[in-house]
Formats: C-alpha cells, sequence, structure tokens
C-alpha cells in the first residue's frame, strides 16, 4: 500500500524519541522546556506556522503583560468583523488615549484599511479605541469580542481587557497563548500584508497629519525571509515582540515577553533555532489510498483516502532510529456513501505518544442494493408456481375424465 511506503520512508528522516516534543496540535500544558538558545527574555515560544509545532519553550504559561502585542488580536477581530472601506471616528475618548499614536483629531475619520496600518505599523493606540468602538460599540464590549476570538484560537490562559495593550492587571497572556493567536492572524491574507509592509502612505482628513508610516519593526530590514509581526513595550512589561519568518516552504514564529536586554537579538536567534534545528516532514499525503473497505448493503467496496496531509517538525541530524506507527481505526460502513464521507481515522504515533491523526474519507459513492429486484424475483417464482400448479391441475382434470368415463 503506498501509504505504508510514505510511513516506511520515514526511517530516513526521522526520529522521535526527542524531549519536548509536542505533537502536531499542542495544548497550552504541552509545550516542555527545550535546550534552545538562551534568551534574556522572562517567557519566549517558537512555533511552527504550518503545524502549530513548538519547537522551543522558556515559561510559556507565565501569564505576562503583552503590551502592544495585544494589537494583533484586535487587528484580526476587527479583519473579522468589519469591512475596509467601513470607517472609524475619533471621539473625545480617542484622541485622549495615552502612548502611541497619530494622534487623530477628534470628529476625523478614518477607513478601517488605514486604521489596520496605523494599528500594526505604527501601533497607534489612538486608532485602536477607534477601530473597537466602531466594531464592538465600546472598548468594554470590543474586549469581550477579542477573549472570545483568543479562546476560539486557543489561548485558554489569557484574558484582554483592551485593544492597545496598555497596562491593566486583569490584562494578561502567555507566550504559547500568543504565538497561537498569532498563527491564527498570519492565516488572514490581510493581516499578513500588512504585518509584512514596511512602509506605508495614508489618507488623513486633517491636512498636518502624519501620513507615512513607518513600522517598528526593525526584523522586517534586518532579518532574511522576515514577514513581520508586531512589537509592543511598556515599563511594566519590558520589550515584547512577536516575529515571523519564511524560507522555503517554511514558516516559523517566535514570541517574546519581558525581554530587558536585545529583543532583535533574541528574536533572530529564536527564528534561527526554528529553521536550522528541524526539519519539516510530510508523514502523510493528502489523497493518499489506504484501503478498500466493505460495504453493507453496498453496491461494492469504498476507496479509503486520507483527507488531508500530516506534516511534523523533526529534529536536524537525529539518528534515524525508529520508525513511526500507524494504525487505522475504522468503523462500521453501511450504503449508502458519499465521497468524502468520513469512514475512518489514521492515527500515526511516536515514542512520545501520538504525533497525529488524519480522516480517511470516502474516494467513491457506493449506492445501497435496492431492494425490488429480490422482492420481484420473488414474485416471479409465486406466480410461475402459481401457473404450473394450474397447468397440472387441469391436466390431470383431462386425463382423469379420458380415463374413467361415466357410466
Amino acid at each position: 500500500m503506498r501509504f505504508v511506503l510514505l510511513i516506511l520512508t520515514m526511517i530516513f528522516f526521522a526520529t522521535w524519541a526527542f524531549s519536548g516534543y509536542a505533537g502536531a496540535e499542542p495544548a497550552a500544558g504541552q509545550a516542555a522546556e527545550d535546550a534552545g538558545p538562551a534568551v534574556s527574555a522572562q517567557a519566549a515560544v517558537v512555533l511552527d506556522a504550518k503545524t502549530g509545532q513548538v519547537l522551543y519553550a522558556k515559561e510559556p504559561s507565565k501569564r505576562m503583560y503583552p503590551a502592544s502585542t495585544t494589537k494583533i488580536l484586535t487587528a484580526l477581530v476587527v479583519l473579522q468583523n468589519a469591512r475596509l472601506d467601513d470607517r472609524i471616528k475619533a471621539t473625545g475618548k480617542v484622541v485622549n488615549t495615552e502612548g502611541s499614536a497619530i494622534w487623530l483629531k477628534e470628529g476625523e475619520e478614518l477607513t478601517v484599511s488605514d486604521g489596520l496600518y496605523a494599528l500594526l505599523l505604527n501601533s497607534a493606540n489612538d486608532v485602536a479605541v477607534a477601530l473597537a468602538e466602531m466594531v464592538g460599540g465600546s472598548e468594554k464590549e470590543f474586549a469581550s469580542m477579542m477573549n472570545r476570538t483568543a479562546k476560539a484560537c486557543g489561548a485558554t490562559d489569557s484574558h484582554f481587557n483592551n485593544p492597545h495593550g496598555l497596562p491593566d492587571e486583569d490584562h494578561y497572556t502567555t507566550a504559547l497563548d500568543l504565538a497561537k493567536i498569532t498563527r491564527v492572524a498570519m492565516g488572514n491574507r490581510l493581516f499578513k500584508e500588512i504585518v509584512a509592509t514596511k512602509t506605508k502612505n495614508i489618507e488623513r482628513q486633517a491636512p498636518d497629519g502624519l501620513t507615512l508610516l513607518i513600522n517598528h519593526n526593525k526584523l522586517l530590514w534586518r532579518y532574511d525571509g522576515a514577514i513581520g509581526v508586531k512589537t509592543g513595550y511598556t515599563t511594566q512589561s519590558g520589550q515584547c515582540l512577536v516575529s515571523a519568518a519564511r524560507r522555503g516552504e517554511r514558516e516559523i514564529i517566535s514570541v517574546i515577553l519581558g525581554d530587558d536586554l536585545s529583543v532583535w537579538d533574541n528574536a533572530a536567534a529564536l527564528l534561527d533555532h526554528g529553521f536550522s534545528s528541524y526539519h519539516l516532514v510530510e508523514l502523510a499525503k493528502a489523497g493518499e489510498v489506504v484501503g478498500k473497505f466493505p460495504v453493507q448493503k453496498g453496491t461494492e467496496q469504498v476507496l479509503g483516502k486520507t483527507a488531508r496531509s500530516l506534516w511534523s517538525n523533526i529534529p536536524a541530524g537525529a539518528d534515524p532510529v525508529i520508525i513511526p506507527r500507524w494504525r487505522l481505526e475504522m468503523r462500521p460502513i453501511e450504503a449508502p456513501v458519499n465521497q468524502g464521507d468520513c469512514i475512518g481515522t489514521v492515527v500515526i504515533t511516536g515514542e512520545q505518544g501520538e504525533i497525529g491523526r488524519v480522516s480517511v474519507v470516502a474516494g467513491n459513492s457506493v449506492a445501497r442494493l435496492s431492494i425490488w429486484p429480490p422482492v420481484f424475483r420473488g414474485v416471479l417464482v409465486v406466480v410461475g408456481a402459481l401457473v404450473v400448479l394450474r397447468l397440472l391441475s387441469a391436466w390431470f382434470k383431462r386425463h382423469r375424465t379420458r380415463s374413467f368415463p361415466r357410466l
């Protein structure tokens, strides 16, 4: 079977006996400490964007102030709930917001599109409040939307109280949660485009308003393959930086919280670690045939195929000592079956437990056997028998009449 051959070939590329393996979709408590680069940050995580696998973790579940990296979630909520040509308006609360800003004038309007660039490139707190008021009706309601969205991203140990990240005792996240939020945000085409932008001119109603935006993320100029994401700093939070880079088919996300030294050097070291210390390997290929299976009351067998690819990061240079194990979990299949229906699961495991699982779907449709042909055949048998009996009865009557004439 081609699927088995694919798995067997992994012996030349992979080993599964390594510390800190987090699986294809790590949960918050699964990210182990990794002997990667020594960074001065209080908390840090390196995440593979394709698989969600944690490649490095330092205090990944420690609650920290996120500062302006909060705006990653702010932008995600806005993109999910507003149109780019909608307009935000600067209220009195907006223009009095503390911290970094593009200094909106009271009553000034801005498109959501330009507002998102100001939010993510210049880290504009005034724009963050204007976006929150437009989308949520109020900062409080927008914060509720942020928390719901964060949980949907898999961030289970975070709470957000504002759209900009200014200090608040009830406004916190973890390095792992922020990595998960960023992974989802980077799946949005426009978000990804904005955070990779170095400079941007926006339209302002105020004649003396700031129009040229310059991205605060220095890695876009300094690091090969950098594609985002967001800086942050307050006295309480220390230096914060969420960064992302792409090389070939790989995308790596790095989160640093609570740094007091060179956040740029630390981010570069973490991204280098993600790229150089691991290889991304395809364990299962989408559409791979895993077998043919009987279908109860069906007209034929059904072809089972993998629904998607399964990728995993393998330590670079590791000795290929263990073959990944897989098992097929199938449920009883009864007709009718539609192409694409889930009919089972392939589970792949290694030395550290389950690596991942892939649904097995029907590669063809299978119709249910019709009950009419058997019934029709039964009717024909009964009718035929009755006809034969009638003919035999008639024949006996005639024979008896000829053999024994009446006296």
